[in-house]
């Protein structure tokens, strides 16, 4: 038998283009799509929720009262028969004027024994060493010198108390003395005895100067000391009405001008009220002056208060300002509403159309409504149709025809629910730089935890979210 041959030939292969060039293909794909993922901004999602916000800022105002300085008769010492905030009528006696030596010198047989703190006087120095110690800044010379003042305040008014209790007495020890003289008031009021020099700032006198240096300044009236005929020797406050006037950037100028009244907090006692607003301007700034009818002798010794002013409020659902988005609809009578044939029951419209030989065809077009007003009109997208298109009233006995021309906007958001947007109508109570607050339980609008889609311009109505 004869061997086969079993010598193997090996045949050359031919290249495939084809195969490296469909992997390459598919590599440059791959790389599209990462540096896509990168560059390409991305869909972000917001819940809703039901929230309350506040549009307030914190303010210090100069206060102006119908307040005046009254000046003594004579060269003289000075007793006091009144004490810090008392009220005062044209027949009260407030002090005495000698011009030897201080009466309460003189007078030694005066009983002090029964001179105490009151209830009162110790809550009052009390609060002053506690507001002294927590906001205690030893560079500021002028915070230490009102605590000083405010202490020595309380301790001059039983001194004060005690020549009032021997007042008497003292009429009696003086009948021989031609130098002293009782003082009655002038008018009615409440009396201090400290002065800043503002008491006859006005309103037309405001200007952006008056709030540069914004800190109180009072200088204590009395005094052990000899004082001058003419000389301020306590002041008169007139009215309990005293008001705040506070210095506006043009924004909040705009917020608070159309308004009579605004809620504020006086940080000092964090007490609330709502004082009458009258804006003005003065060399091209913005001020308000808030008027108050009460609390007036709570702040008898302060010429500047801080406060936190509530320009504008509101409660309801709260979306981020970038949310919103405006689109335009056509405004139909509510009757032209119809639905579909089938199981959907879907709403939409009748649209008049003809066909190629001329006649007419009733088209149904689905629509969601957006939004109806209190004339039973609804709101349909501007994009089911062109403007000019006729649509029929099915529900009508007649048919009546109406051509589509009423073009409005409105604003709202994209909900995103279901997986894909939709537009939702909103009803803006409040809005700031960052967020709105809109109503809750409007029908075709957003509900609590609702998801909206942040940056709607990265995607368009009816797409869907991945």
């Amino acid at each position: 038998m004869r061997q086969r041959n079993r010598k193997v030939v090996k045949l050359k292969k031919r290249p495939s283009y084809f195969l490296g060039t469909l992997l390459f293909l598919f590599a440059v794909y791959l790389l599209v799509l990462f540096i896509q993922s990168f560059t390409r901004e991305h869909v972000s999602i917001y819940e809703v929720n039901q929230k309350q916000i506040a549009d307030n800022e914190n303010l210090r105002g100069i206060i102006l009262r119908e307040e005046s300085l009254v000046t003594a008769p004579k060269t003289g010492y000075i007793d006091y028969y009144l004490s810090e905030g008392s009220r005062m009528s044209a027949a009260t006696t407030v002090y005495s004027i000698n011009e030897q030596e201080p009466l309460s010198d003189t007078i030694v047989s005066v009983d002090t024994s029964n001179v105490s703190l009151s209830d009162e006087d110790t809550q009052n120095i009390r609060n002053e060493i506690a507001n002294f110690r927590e906001y205690m800044d030893l560079s500021d010379y002028n915070h230490i010198l009102n605590f000083r003042y405010n202490i020595n305040n309380t301790l001059m008014d039983l001194s004060d108390i005690n020549l009032s209790k021997n007042l008497n007495q003292l009429k009696k020890e003086s009948v021989s003395n031609a130098s002293f003289q009782l003082v009655k008031a002038k008018e009615t009021g409440i009396i201090s005895f400290c002065t800043d020099g503002y008491e006859d700032l006005t309103v037309d006198d405001i200007d952006k100067t008056n709030f540069k240096e914004m800190t109180d300044q009072w200088r204590q009236l009395r005094s052990n000391e000899k004082i001058k005929a003419h000389k301020p020797v306590y002041r008169v406050v007139k009215s309990e009405k005293w008001s705040l006037v506070v210095s506006l950037t043009k924004e909040q100028y705009q917020k608070i001008q159309n308004r009579d009244s605004i809620s504020v907090t006086i940080k000092k006692d964090n007490i609330t009220m709502t004082p009458t607003v009258h804006t003005f301007t003065s060399d091209g700034d913005y001020f308000a002056n808030l008027i108050f009818d009460k609390y007036m002798i709570h702040y008898l010794n302060n010429r500047y208060l801080d406060i936190e002013i509530q320009f504008n409020s509101a409660s309801g659902l709260k979306i981020p300002v970038s949310s919103i988005v405006r689109k335009k609809c056509y405004v139909i009578p509510k009757e032209y509403i119809t639905t579909g044939t089938g199981k959907t029951n879907q709403r939409g419209v009748a649209v008049l159309s003809y066909s190629k030989s001329g006649r007419e065809q009733i088209d149904f077009v689905p629509a969601d409504i957006y939004y109806e007003d209190t004339k039973n009109n609804v709101y349909l997208d501007a994009d089911l149709f062109p403007a000019g298109t006729t649509i029929i009233n099915e529900n009508g006995k007649a048919n009546e025809r109406l051509q589509v021309t009423d073009i409005r906007e409105l604003e709202g958001v994209y909900n995103c629910n279901q997986g894909y947007c939709r537009f939702r109508y909103i009803k803006k109570l409040y809005e700031n730089q960052e967020y709105a607050i809109i109503e809750n339980g409007v029908t075709y609008s957003l509900s609590n935890f609702d998801h909206i889609i942040l940056n709607p311009e990265t995607i368009q109505e009816d797409d869907i979210i991945y």
